[in-house]
């Protein structure tokens, strides 16, 4: 039998002490680690109790953590009870889960996403304050909702097509009520099916070499409704990212109407020229030859033979001043 010298004995004594050091530094890298996480965490044990609370969790929560660890956890934010958190990390308990859920603190008025593990017979939690990146959000959301209103209560067609298909994505009511066609009929079309086939080519062309990114461009065009009628239109278009696709927002105004009377007034114009023209030279013929006819009757007045021959050219040129006017009539 070998007898253990004393150094045996003292090596014997000593390893309860060293395991005992060991398990005070693992705990202390432990803690340290924890400590360095960017995120706030905190552990419970099966009752509720608070195990530990990081530096983190101390400044987001303003919570010291010599004033809440080894006390109840649901004593000390009963607050929280009427949230989710405390449905959440029953939840976790409960069924042995993990659980990920974002939820707004009102004491604290902050927003916070939370993870939480279970952990022996309790949870590790983790959280972190995401209000920034919720008023972003909230912000966003408000911006398209202006964007929606803008664009659906606008009294002038709008509409987003993706610059690679030429299909539509979105179309304002305006649009629909324009045109004739549906919402989902639009959305099953491209810019293509708006335009008469006799101006494709055109299209193509304008697409090719006057569609620039970044900047408005305008130009007038035809477009045609269901019902076949042919519009003028003045359609202003910029480059957008909707939906994450390359697009075009485009906006149109009708100008069909004025265009119509522009080309009336035109031709009114056009006849009230040729109308003075007729007056200027076809009219001042025949009514030139009348005056003529009358002084001669005036001074042949005691020749009746002179003025039976003046009548007939009379009546010749009183008939192609009548002519004249009926040309002039049908002018109006």
């Amino acid at each position: 039998m070998t007898v253990p010298t004393a150094s045996q004995h003292d090596g014997a004594q000593q390893e309860p002490e060293d395991f005992e050091q060991q398990l005070l530094k693992y705990q202390k890298r432990i803690a340290n680690i924890l400590e360095s996480f960017t995120d706030a965490f905190f552990e419970v044990d099966g009752n509720w109790t608070v195990t530990y609370w990081n530096k983190e969790a101390e400044r987001l929560l303003d919570k010291p953590r010599d004033q809440i660890i080894g006390l109840n956890l649901w004593e000390v934010y009963a607050d929280a009870v009427p949230l989710k958190f405390f449905e959440e990390y029953h939840r976790a308990r409960d069924q042995n889960i993990a659980v990920r859920f974002e939820e707004y603190f009102g004491p604290k008025n902050i927003w916070l996403e939370v993870a939480a593990f279970p952990s022996g017979d309790g949870l590790s939690v983790y959280f972190k304050d995401i209000s920034s990146s919720k008023e972003n959000l909230e912000m966003l959301m408000r911006e398209r909702q202006k964007y929606s209103d803008l664009f659906n209560l606008s009294p002038v067609p709008q509409w987003v097509y993706e610059l690679t298909t030429l299909k539509f994505l979105d179309v304002n009511e305006a649009a629909i009520a324009h045109y004739g066609y549906s919402r989902e009929e639009f959305l099953n079309m491209t810019i293509k099916d708006i335009r008469p086939e006799s101006d494709l080519e055109l299209l193509q062309e304008t697409l090719r070499k006057q569609i620039t990114p970044g900047i408005l461009n305008k130009s007038m065009v035809r477009h045609q409704k269901k019902n076949g009628d042919i519009i003028s239109v003045l359609v202003e278009g910029n480059s957008i990212f909707f939906e994450g696709r390359t697009a075009r927002l485009v906006m149109v105004v009708d100008r069909t109407t004025e265009i119509e009377a522009a080309e009336a007034a035109r031709i009114q114009a056009a006849r009230l020229q040729e109308i003075s023209w007729i007056q200027s030279h076809k009219v001042r013929s025949p009514l030139a030859s009348i005056l003529g006819l009358i002084s001669l009757i005036e001074v042949n007045r005691e020749d009746p033979g002179a003025i039976q021959e003046l009548i007939p050219l009379l009546k010749v040129s009183a008939e192609e001043l009548d002519h004249v006017l009926k040309e002039i009539l049908q002018k109006i």
